[in-house]
């Protein structure tokens, strides 16, 4: 799993940090939008893409995503398809059989 911590837009003051970044356990990329929290309150999440099996599967879409949100380094697509590549989805780990299980799908033999 990778993430990045991206810096919100200055339009967007409303924002206090755009995630993103490769989750192999469910074969996804991913991004995560919090609100600036309240006192002694934890961020309000305003957007969470990822979050379920396969949800968003090419860098490109990803990047397209928090381009609306936070300034996105010129390599980001690059590196996030180097993390995806360097810890691939693997069906056989324990963990990913679970969640595979879990969510209804036939694990491969």
């Amino acid at each position: 799993m990778s993430r990045y911590s991206l810096m919100p837009l200055p339009c967007r003051a409303d924002l206090f940090e755009v995630a993103v970044g490769w989750d192999s356990g469910l074969d996804t990329y991913f991004i995560t939008v919090f609100g600036t929290p309240v006192i002694q309150r934890e961020p309000e999440v305003r957007l969470w893409r990822g979050n379920v099996w396969r949800d968003l599967v090419a860098a490109q879409e990803l990047v397209a995503i928090a381009g609306q949100y936070a300034e996105v380094p010129a390599d980001l697509t690059t590196r996030l398809e180097e993390d995806r590549i360097a810890a691939p989805h693997q069906l056989r780990q324990p963990i990913n059989r679970v969640i595979s299980e879990l969510l209804g799908r036939v694990p491969e033999k």
